[in-house]
């Protein structure tokens, strides 16, 4: 999927978010966002927007010298997440179709930005139960459950900490769907954005899946720069489930592997390219 000019832009909103967070000077954010005007300038057409974040992020890291910018807001998701599978696990358990619905709250965790300071747990409690009351935009849910009852290993590419916690949950409840099958979780080999690491999945993967490294130093996945397990994986497993925007937009239009999409959709950019509205929840087999 190829970027448009609506992402350099994005871009630098996302790099003066993270000025935000670290230079109090607005002498100093102004110098910044001018060298990252510079960094941006070696994006060449065709890119996807995952490939211009790759070139970013390392650069603004430099620019505020912290290497996980947003380590501690992913800590603060992960504790968010797990105060809501509590309150959750038992409602999905108990649902008529409880893969569905681990389906959905995997998919609302990417929807909430967890780890925002002075959250209100009542409030979001009350947002992930409306989003849990919508339907999915782009349906293709009844075939990847038919493909799961026979399934003996899946890939599963996590997103974003926070949500990650939600995947465990559908991790466990497609484990109790389909007891033989094998999920191996890929995640980043470093930090980037909000993006999971492998040591914050194993973290919160305990005894439920392997974790692996998939070589990604995107925000996203682009496979032919995935690690060679990886790449085994995505083209050995009898289903891939790659979650989040980041990893569609690197995925998708790609050849290869029996891919589902799990995401809602966060842009215009990506919202055009689905002919679906932004905010859309999105369970989608990928077409060769």
């Amino acid at each position: 999927m190829k970027a448009d000019a609506r992402c350099l832009v994005c871009h630098m909103n996302q790099a003066l978010r993270v000025f935000n967070k670290y230079i109090r000077s607005e002498e100093g954010k102004w110098e910044r966002l001018k060298n990252v005007m510079d960094v941006l300038k070696s994006a060449r057409w065709g890119m996807k927007p995952i490939e211009i974040a790759e070139i970013l992020y390392p650069a603004l890291e430099n620019m505020v010298s912290v290497r996980d910018v947003y380590e501690q807001e992913k800590k603060r998701s992960n504790e968010m997440a797990e105060k809501m599978l509590e309150k959750f696990g038992k409602i999905i358990r108990s649902s008529m179709d409880p893969l569905y619905d681990a389906a959905k709250l995997a998919i609302a965790g990417n929807l909430i930005d967890l780890g925002t300071p002075n959250w209100d747990e009542d409030g979001i409690y009350r947002k992930i139960s409306d989003i849990l009351q919508k339907p999915f935009g782009i349906n293709d849910y009844e075939m990847f459950k038919e493909e799961l009852s026979n399934a003996t290993k899946i890939l599963y590419i996590v997103d974003n900490a926070g949500e990650i916690v939600f995947d465990r949950f559908f991790i466990e409840i497609m484990k109790e769907y389909n007891e033989g099958v094998e999920v191996v979780v890929a995640a980043k080999s470093k930090p980037i954005i909000n993006d999971a690491t492998v040591s914050e999945a194993k973290e919160i993967m305990k005894n439920v899946a392997e974790v692996i490294d998939s070589g990604m130093t995107v925000p996203g996945t682009i496979v032919e720069k995935g690690s060679d397990r990886f790449r085994r994986l995505f083209f050995g497993s009898d289903i891939v489930i790659s979650k989040g925007q980041g990893n569609f937009e690197g995925i998708v239009g790609e050849g290869g592997g029996n891919v589902y999409f799990l995401l809602t959709v966060k842009c215009d950019v990506v919202a055009d390219f689905l002919k679906v509205p932004v905010g859309t929840m999105v369970f989608m087999k990928k077409k060769e």
